[in-house]
């Protein structure tokens, strides 16, 4: 009801400005007392005149009455009248004052036919964005508009044969948009010129009436062409998809209102204007009063939906509005009329006191209007009354999830008797959880039609997108294709915004009649239970996830904690420390010391793409495949490929580390070690110096690689230090990057410090660095001295 009450008050407000627009530049002047097109044709209005009705004024004393510029002395003028034999006659006329207000009086049904298609207009476009049928009867809303301006003050030329020659245009476009095509937009600039080109010719020639009757009649011949093409495309249409039942009928009806659109060109083309300006003018509004109703049957099917669905406090407030306005028009009819009191004819008092009667009575009425409403159109019909009671106890059922919503879609489907009823959902939502053979449909939640639908707070029906194109014509295929006719927006109701969490589509009425108000209604209750029951079961899923993940995290740093075995140096002249920080329960990064001899010992600092539980799964078979290859006595270089060969052989790609591992030997005084992809080896001498080994080879599990060793030859006193991207990544709160540069300016600080003091300064430089912001990567370093042995 909110886009209804937007079309009729946005479409009245631009009629009342457009025409007391033009009233007011109007002036009162005398006329003849019957009106005529520019080319001298008099049209039937005004009973006076019957006898001239479809006949025309000479051009020569048409155009002497025009050039008449004041009627002060003049009571009447002599005309000669050609009738539609082309005889003719002389008779002597007597003027009549036109008042500017007169126009409401002598075309108020064909202001009330503007009005009309202008609010049909702008309904199409709220309720289903359709640009090119907005555009059709908006300019048909100002053809009628224009055309009486043109008849009453011989004005507003310019803008009659304008939307005239586009109204022509529009058609052309509506021979593909009712097959659900559309053709390029580029075509609507030279369509636009030439109605304008041809507008500006009438208005600059408006005293040649022999050019503009031909210029209008050009504007007729095309809306006939294009109305006979329509007319024939969509019959080959009915003949070649041969609709059944409402949809043969729908189709026929399109087709009689392209007739009675062009009925009138035709007339005027092929009849000389008979008989529609020797016919009374109300055949005239009526016709095209079917038009506009015939054609909105014609290309929707339940157009009012979307406004019934949520009728409770609309139609609610539409009775109200109309109770009370009915009964202050009868109390003054019967005040004025019946029992003419004379204190009472001082109207305010009146007025006054039935204010406060509805001011007083006001909300005890609503509330009975609203309960007899839900009576009369829900809770009398049985059947409504006890699917919804049955379909509301399943809220506190202890039912599965699979049989609260076959028991939903079993009870839907008998009380509104529909074909079926489906629930889509978009894909991450209960993504662990079996949906087969209950009527879910997931949908990708990054797909234009689920975006379509959260897009949109409002009831989709299918009919209303038959013939749209683009995004319109998927989403009427897609719904086509599952026999829905109506789609429903389940909310997410924790949250105070509107998030759509399911889509409820109904089917098509197996008895192929229309939804009543009171099944709409139903549906609409049984639409929020099942937004209801969703929640409930993803708030338990989520709760389950939650703690299933708490109890595999448990499960995993137990693992992983046995198998990250720091041992205490054994190693003649080597000495560590180090940190190892991961982000969550268990890391993603890969710290082993393994002693090899008494002279040697293997160091290896790798990080997993990711960080968590899989990443840390991962992790530990690294330690498990590390310490199995060098119990094997595999060499620095074959353990890289085999780690390598791992990743390759199980993920496929999917999958890759960094790493930097190398082998200590304290009685050769060197470091050979392979960087695979991972960060700089960092060289501290003694004497503060710095030295970043930056060469690396491919990280592993990409490509079948050969790994070549590195050899750096130790002095006394020197220090080795290895860290993960956890480190040099880090953020502060203003968004600083803690840098390599950090981290160096800091070793050069601690020069002085030893290895196993530098990794807990290191973490508490970062943690104050960090403020508050919470550590979003594993942090992992390890510092190494060499003494020669």
């Amino acid at each position: 009801m909110r886009e209804l009450a937007i079309t009729i008050l946005s479409s009245l407000l631009f009629f009342l400005i457009l025409l007391f627009a033009f009233i007011g530049f109007q002036n009162n002047a005398k006329r003849l007392p019957f009106y005529h097109y520019p080319s001298g044709l008099i049209v039937n209005i005004g009973e006076e005149n019957r006898t001239h009705w479809g006949n025309s004024v000479v051009q020569e004393d048409l155009e002497k009455f025009e050039s008449i510029t004041d009627f002060s002395n003049i009571d009447s003028f002599p005309l000669h009248i050609k009738d539609h034999k082309g005889e003719i006659y002389e008779e002597n006329f007597k003027l009549t004052k036109v008042r500017k207000t007169d126009v409401l009086n002598v075309f108020f049904s064909d202001l009330f036919l503007a009005f009309f298609s202008l609010a049909i207009a702008v309904y199409f476009y709220y309720s289903t964005r359709d640009a090119l049928i907005f555009g059709f009867f908006f300019n048909f809303g100002l053809i009628i508009l224009s055309n009486v301006f043109v008849l009453t003050f011989n004005n507003s030329i310019f803008l009659f044969i304008l939307t005239l020659y586009f109204g022509s245009f529009l058609q052309y476009h509506l021979i593909y948009r009712l097959r659900g095509k559309e053709i390029n937009s580029k075509w609507l600039l030279p369509q636009v010129l030439i109605s304008f080109i041809m507008a500006m010719i009438a208005s600059q020639e408006k005293y040649d009436m022999v050019l503009i009757e031909r210029v209008a009649l050009i504007a007729h011949a095309i809306t006939v062409l294009f109305g006979s093409i329509n007319i024939i495309a969509n019959i080959y249409e009915i003949i070649r998809s041969k609709p059944q039942e409402e949809a043969l009928l729908k189709r026929v009806v399109l087709v009689s209102s392209i007739f009675l659109y062009v009925a009138l060109p035709i007339s005027i083309i092929f009849f000389d204007g008979y008989p529609w300006f020797f016919v009374h003018r109300s055949l005239f509004i009526s016709t095209y009063l079917l038009f506009i109703l015939s054609f909105f049957y014609g290309t929707y099917r339940y157009t009012f939906v979307p406004s019934l669905v949520i009728f409770t406090p609309s139609i609610v407030t539409l009775i109200l509005v109309s109770i009370i306005l009915g009964t202050y028009i009868g109390s003054i009819f019967i005040l004025d009329f019946i029992f003419p009191i004379r204190y009472l004819k001082d109207r305010w008092v009146f007025n006054l006191i039935y204010l406060f009667l509805v001011t007083a009575y006001l909300i005890p009425l609503k509330l009975k209007v609203k309960e007899l409403f839900d009576y009369w159109f829900f809770e009398q019909n049985p059947k409504l009354s006890e699917g919804i009671n049955k379909i509301a106890g399943l809220l506190s059922s202890p039912l599965s999830m699979r049989k609260t919503i076959l028991t939903i879609n079993r009870t839907v489907k008998e009380t509104v008797n529909v074909s079926n009823i489906i629930i889509l959902i978009p894909g991450d939502q209960f993504a662990s959880t079996d949906l087969k053979n209950i009527n879910f449909v997931r949908i990708s939640p990054q797909s234009e039609i689920w975006n379509y639908f959260k897009s949109t707070d409002r009831v989709t029906v299918t009919s209303h997108l038959e013939y749209g194109i683009g995004l319109r014509e998927t989403l009427y295929n897609f719904l086509k294709g599952l026999n829905v006719q109506l789609a429903f927006p389940a909310y997410d109701s924790s949250t105070n915004k509107k998030n759509i969490q399911a889509m409820i589509l109904i089917g098509e009425k197996l008895d192929k009649k229309y939804f009543s108000i009171g099944e709409l209604k139903f549906i609409n209750e049984v639409v929020k239970i099942s937004g209801m029951l969703l929640e409930n079961y993803s708030l338990l899923e989520d709760e389950i996830q939650k703690r299933k993940i708490v109890r595999d995290i448990q499960t995993a740093s137990i693992v992983d904690n046995t198998l990250r075995l720091i041992l205490p140096s054994e190693v003649k002249g080597i000495d560590y420390g180090y940190i190892s920080k991961p982000a969550v329960g268990i890391s993603g990064d890969y710290l082993d010391i393994i002693p090899i001899s008494q002279t040697k010992m293997i160091v290896l600092l790798g990080d997993v793409a990711g960080h968590g539980l899989g990443t840390g799964f991962l992790v530990s078979a690294i330690k498990g495949i590390v310490r199995e290859q060098l119990r094997n006595g595999t060499s620095l270089e074959g353990l890289f490929r085999e780690i390598n060969s791992f990743f390759r052989a199980r993920y496929k790609g999917n999958e890759f580390m960094t790493l930097l591992g190398g082998v200590f030997d304290s009685n050769e005084n060197v470091f050979k070690y392979v960087n695979a992809g991972h960060l700089s080896l960092i060289e501290m001498r003694a004497d503060g110096q710095i030295k970043l080994h930056s060469k690396t080879q491919r990280v592993l599990g990409i490509l079948e690689t050969e790994y070549h060793a590195q050899e750096l030859k130790l002095i006394p006193g020197t220090k080795l230090f290895l860290y993960s991207d956890g480190i040099t990544e880090a953020f502060s709160e203003r968004d600083e990057i803690f840098g390599e540069e950090t981290l160096i300016e800091f070793l050069h600080f601690n020069a002085e410090k030893t290895v196993k003091e530098i990794p807990a300064l290191l973490d508490a430089k970062m943690t104050n660095f960090r403020g508050n912001r919470e550590q979003s990567d594993d942090i992992t370093f390890i510092g190494l001295s060499f003494t020669p042995n």
